[in-house]
């Protein structure tokens, strides 16, 4: 369901929806704490510098952002970066005395800086620039160099010094040399988040991972002994000597100082725009981000934080997934967040020591898998072996150099295997394409080939012909490649015009061969070996066999998205397949039965999951509302007093069951009448209706055949009492 008024903003937002973005700021609070903490250590940082960024990137940054539901703060992707500024310039760590500290602070004020000059100058745009491969690439090799890095705090022995190469190197060397209670601690923190997302328990999916690990391991530690183990310190008096810290300029006339400044503004800008633009895509309400300001929000917040000690700042992917999951509405939920971490820091500093180093080292060992998981590998090989080849480059490269130069270097390399497929170098920049413009629509008849870096101008020229019509058409009969990168940008292209009531359509595209199965492939129109999936999944011929016995109607696939826009379907999602739909009438009754496979977030929060639903066509007008089965936190926000629809007729009902509805909420009382709600009680289902049809699924999973037959039988007498 599209839900027609967007949340307010500003002050009329917080009043509007304090209670969502309250208790999501809470929620991601506790997942922020460790994570800031473990962040600074890696960095070579003290612990406190990652909570001063989150207050700053909460109580401050927040208030200038471009975006809507980003929670800001320090990120493991730039530990890299940092590490390195603090160790080229004195020291890094504790056992160097954060000699570099100091001074790499004054290279993230400055980096800051030159990212708010970046969104004055309108750069937000480059974000399309930069190709997918060499990007997950880039995120693959700082995955690798965190869970190396962070291995050796890990298991409780000095991290040795030297190029990332030679620090893997020696780890066969001191694995008889590791603490066994840095290594228990350390197995019980990857334990935790190895199986937390596993368990289906309500109370224990309530409180995150990471902080079930500080419940586990702080009492742990402290039976253990904290004398055998490094723990966290913090300082007692923020504005002594270990407190708050000045930045240095020192080293400003230095190599090294402006390496620092290059790494810091560059790789915070690329993260920030990716963060910002998987975030979108996870947004109930489907809000388009302002890059550019929320370059300058994310600069600022930088140079602000690191004026006082803290690290750099970027818009966080992963708490911000768990922003939005835990029903955030506005960017009050950052603020918040900001506002219980520095509760934390003044009233909570004797807990924060208790915390052991192990625990956040494993934290970070687990998000650098995460980056450099298997699945990476296997998801670029999926897309196409170009695809695979430039994520390795790049990886190698970056494990090889450094940030900069590895992610130029697979730049590089995708423009060598681009013109290897016959592009010319008038086209690497420039979309070649003529513009017809019709009474109704616009065409562009492209031509040449379609890569990363003209998509720039094919963007330019799409922006243009929407100001004049609602509807573009793209024709690739004239094309010769397209490549991943491409065909992912349009297919949000043609989503976020789709929010704004115009269309994409592309045409002829069929003329091209895709290089993969994968639908968002590389396309060339000289590819021999064309790719043909022609194994016929069992799953296929059992549905099939299920129709023809019900003489029901079955087809293998329909590109009818649209159709299927309901809450529980499309909501956070982007839907990438309708497949193995069951269709058949009786009494005047439409159902179509369907697995549908949907895409969440970006990067290491990316989840492809396919369930099975049913879809009722009903001969009369219905109200739009959704319902699920409640979990706690819903239950706590309905005692404070949200927006749900109360059954309080049906008491059973309203404890097991959320209702929400779009400003119809009498019509939805009256639509569910009293033997629907207790023939609902009967069994755990979602159920959304668009205001045209209704979709019903029953505990997100996909169907057996079995499972179908007693699908369909509930949404027949379901469909029965709703006619009463």
């Amino acid at each position: 369901m599209k839900t027609q008024e967007l949340p307010k903003s500003g002050f009329a937002g917080l009043k509007a929806h304090f209670k969502d973005d309250f208790i999501a700021g809470f929620s991601v609070s506790l997942i922020a704490l460790p994570l800031c903490l473990g962040i600074a250590i890696a960095s070579g940082f003290p612990p406190l510098a990652g909570i001063i960024t989150a207050i700053v990137g909460g109580l401050f940054a927040s208030r200038i952002a471009g975006t809507f539901v980003t929670i800001s703060g320090p990120a493991a992707g730039l530990i890299v970066i940092s590490l390195g500024a603090a160790t080229t310039m004195g020291g890094a760590g504790v056992e160097n005395g954060f000699a570099g500290y100091e001074h790499a602070l004054g290279a993230i004020v400055i980096a800051g800086l030159i990212m708010v000059a970046f969104g004055l100058l309108k750069v937000g745009k480059v974000g399309d620039f930069f190709p997918t491969a060499a990007v997950h690439g880039m995120l693959a090799a700082i995955g690798c160099i965190i869970i190396i890095k962070q291995f050796f705090p890990a298991i409780g022995v000095p991290s040795p010094k030297g190029e990332i190469l030679e620090v893997a190197s020696e780890i066969p060397n001191v694995i008889g040399s590791a603490s066994i209670y840095a290594l228990t601690i350390s197995l019980v923190a990857l334990a935790i988040l190895i199986i937390h997302p596993m368990l289906k328990i309500k109370m224990i999916k309530m409180i995150p991972a990471p902080m079930w690990v500080l419940i586990a391991t702080i009492p742990l530690a402290a039976a253990i002994g904290t004398q055998n183990l490094n723990m966290v310190k913090m300082p007692h008096n923020l504005f002594g000597s270990e407190g708050f810290k000045l930045p240095s300029f020192e080293k400003i006339a230095t190599s090294a100082f402006w390496i620092a400044v290059t790494g810091f503004a560059l790789v915070s800008a690329i993260e920030t725009m990716l963060s910002a633009k998987a975030v979108d895509s996870l947004d109930p309400y489907k809000r388009t981000s302002n890059l550019d300001k929320d370059m300058i929000s994310m600069g600022a917040g930088s140079s602000l934080a690191a004026a006082i000690g803290g690290l750099p700042m970027i818009s966080e992917i992963v708490r911000s997934s768990a922003n939005v999951n835990n029903g955030a509405k506005t960017t009050w939920s950052n603020f918040f967040h900001g506002l219980f971490l520095l509760v934390y820091l003044l009233i909570g500093v004797a807990v924060i020591e208790m915390i052991p180093i192990a625990a956040l080292a494993a934290m970070l060992v687990f998000t650098g898998f995460r980056l450099a998981s298997p699945k990476e590998f296997k998801h670029m090989f999926k897309i196409g072996l170009i695809e695979l080849e430039i994520f390795l480059v790049t990886l190698f490269a970056v494990l090889a150099t450094d940030l900069i130069l590895g992610i130029l270097i697979g730049i590089l390399f995708k423009y060598m295997l681009i013109i290897f497929k016959g592009a010319k170098l008038n086209e690497l920049f420039t979309s070649k394409g003529e513009q017809v413009a019709h009474e109704n629509d616009v065409t562009l008849k492209l031509s040449g080939v379609q890569i990363f870096s003209n998509y720039l101008y094919l963007k330019k020229k799409m922006n243009l012909a929407l100001k004049e019509k609602n509807t573009i058409i793209l024709d690739f009969k004239n094309v010769t490649f397209i490549d991943h990168t491409v065909m992912e940008h349009l297919e949000d292209y043609a989503r976020q015009q789709k929010q704004k009531s115009k269309d994409v359509f592309m045409l002829n595209l069929d003329t091209l061969n895709p290089v993969s199965s994968h639908p968002l492939s590389a396309r060339d129109k000289n590819l021999k070996n064309v790719v043909k999936d022609i194994k016929i999944p069992v799953r296929t011929i059992n549905l099939l066999n299920f129709a023809q016995i019900h003489q029901y109607k079955y087809s293998t696939k329909t590109n009818l998205v649209n159709a299927w826009q309901f809450y529980n379907v499309s909501i956070r999602k982007q839907i990438l397949s309708i497949e193995n739909l069951i269709e058949f009438n009786e009494n005047s009754t439409r159902y179509i039965f369907a697995d549908i496979t949907t895409l969440t977030g970006s990067g290491i929060t990316e989840e492809i999951e396919t369930v099975s639903g049913i879809k009722i066509k009903l001969n009369r007008e219905l109200p739009k509302f959704y319902l699920f089965p409640a979990q706690l936190i819903d239950k706590i926000k309905t005692n404070l007093g949200d927006d749900s629809v109360q059954f309080t007729e049906n008491p059973m009902f309203n404890s097991k069951y959320i209702v929400k509805s779009d400003k119809m909420e009498t019509e939805t009382k009256a639509f569910l009448n009293p033997e629907v709600l207790d023939y609902l009680c009967s069994d755990e289902v979602f159920i959304a209706s668009n205001g045209v049809e209704i979709f019903i699924s029953q505990k997100s999973k996909v169907h057996e055949v079995h499972q179908i037959e007693s699908l369909i039988n509930y949404a027949k007498k379901f469909t029965n009492l709703l006619q009463k």
